[in-house]
């Protein structure tokens, strides 16, 4: 009898560790399940992240090339008045440098996040340049520029 007693205990000992295997593996599941869903709640969020990062810096670009934009139309303005042949060469001069800041920002606008390091580059070169002749031409042209 307790020989049948003893074999019936270790049956059931035996099915309640089988049913605690099951138990532990559905956990284990459920847990990379959780570890899943978090990575790519991560991953998602850094995206946002980057991308409004990315956001960020094409405006403070985008920015930049709109002010001296603005300085450069006052200043053909300003020349335009002027009506001299020094002052219309100086304004034309002044139009080009104008021009390819705004296929500067249009390159911000479009610009990819892969692409935006070379971008940012092209457009800080652009305001250099920028900058460079606007200093030249005050030079070159100093009556016109008091």
């Amino acid at each position: 009898m307790y020989k049948y007693l003893f074999l019936a205990s270790a049956a059931f000992v035996m099915a309640c560790q089988g049913s605690n295997t099951q138990n532990n593996a559905d956990t284990a599941t459920e847990k990379i399940h959780e570890g899943v869903d978090q990575v790519k709640e991560g991953v998602e969020m850094k995206a946002d992240t980057a991308g409004a990062y990315l956001k960020e810096q094409k405006d403070k670009a985008a920015a930049s090339i709109e002010e001296k934009m603005k300085e450069l139309d006052q200043k053909i303005e300003e020349l335009k008045k002027d009506g001299s042949k020094k002052s219309e060469q100086a304004r034309k001069d002044l139009q080009e440098v104008r021009d390819d800041l705004a296929k500067s920002l249009e390159d911000v606008k479009n610009s990819t996040a892969e692409a935006w390091d070379k971008t940012k580059e092209d457009v800080n070169k652009s305001l250099k340049k920028a900058d460079d002749e606007w200093q030249e031409f005050k030079r070159d042209f100093k009556e016109l520029f008091r």
